[in-house]
């Protein structure tokens, strides 16, 4: 199995173990992931509500160079996945659309034909690499961990972009991957209110002030209520909106909850007997120490 490898922006610049336990992890998976020159993805949080045809160039590059090694997209990132999916579908169903893009692109010697498909590191784990395969390399279980799954809403929202093959008739989508995820290395998915709430991250990016964590922070009440024990989340944003949300609870609110989050391959790299400090999960800022000590 084959892929080319977006990890994105964020990620890299902000949180690179999450990088160097993604690779390590698909590495024992006997998946390889190709770098290309990818840019920026770019986001449809900002980008495209400035200029609709700037977003959907900067993507049908990206596309383009996927295509050219004839390879399918797998990406680190919600945002990321979601603006090349899109992309992709738009580019692959509206020729006129396609027409005006390869105009531009042709300043650049590039061209795209609308055959690439993109997905998510953690649906891919889940259906086509296979939770069994997971399970077959788990050497350090999770034991029982109270572990609370936080998908973000670019996972899964639109679902008509981002799963439509996995549609219910009612035209919604409920995400299980990470929860199966914790729960065949060991660990306890935990069912909570308020699971499939934004972080309030994008508050943050396009607003700022402390109050954009209010999101975040009526969330951890509710992880809180129900004895979570850490955070799993397949994204670099809402890895740090749950991050800083708890430091900023702390002083601003005078409230500490304590609850370690992880990027999910930061899971599963432990699982697999990976040595933590490779990836860096010691240095995060809601300290992970506790969790380390009952599972290594």
């Amino acid at each position: 199995m084959k892929f080319a490898f977006f990890p994105g922006c964020f990620i890299p610049a902000r949180y690179p173990g999450f990088e160097v336990a993604t690779r390590e992890v698909f590495r024992r998976l006997d998946v390889e992931l190709v770098d290309l020159d990818f840019s920026c993805c770019p986001p449809t949080t900002n980008v495209k509500l400035v200029n609709y045809d700037t977003w959907l160039t900067m993507a049908a590059r990206n596309l383009s160079l996927a295509q050219e090694h004839d390879l399918n997209i797998v990406s680190m990132c919600n945002g990321c996945t979601s603006t090349l999916k899109e992309a992709a579908q738009v580019l692959a169903n509206k020729p006129g659309q396609r027409r005006k893009v390869n105009l531009i692109l042709k300043d650049i010697g590039r061209r795209y034909d609308g055959r690439v498909s993109v997905t998510h590191i953690s649906p891919l784990i889940k259906r086509d690499i296979g939770v069994e395969a997971i399970r077959e390399r788990v050497v350090r279980p999770l034991k029982g961990l109270r572990i609370a799954a936080h998908y973000g809403c670019h996972y899964f929202r639109p679902p008509r972009v981002m799963f439509p093959e996995s549609l219910s008739p009612a035209d919604s989508y409920v995400p299980i991957a990470l929860d199966k995820i914790v729960e065949v290395l060991g660990g306890e998915a935990v069912q909570y209110s308020r699971k499939f709430l934004c972080c309030g991250s994008v508050l943050g990016t396009n607003i700022g002030g402390d109050e954009t964590y209010g999101v975040v922070w009526e969330k951890l009440e509710h992880l809180n209520y129900r004895e979570v024990e850490a955070i799993v989340v397949p994204c670099g944003s809402c890895f740090n909106q749950f991050e800083m949300g708890q430091v900023m609870a702390k002083r601003l609110l005078k409230i500490k909850y304590n609850i370690p989050v992880f990027y999910f391959t930061e899971l599963i790299a432990l699982a697999f007997g990976v040595d933590p400090a490779t990836f860096g999960i010691t240095e995060h800022n809601i300290k992970t120490r506790k969790i380390l000590d009952k599972i290594l």
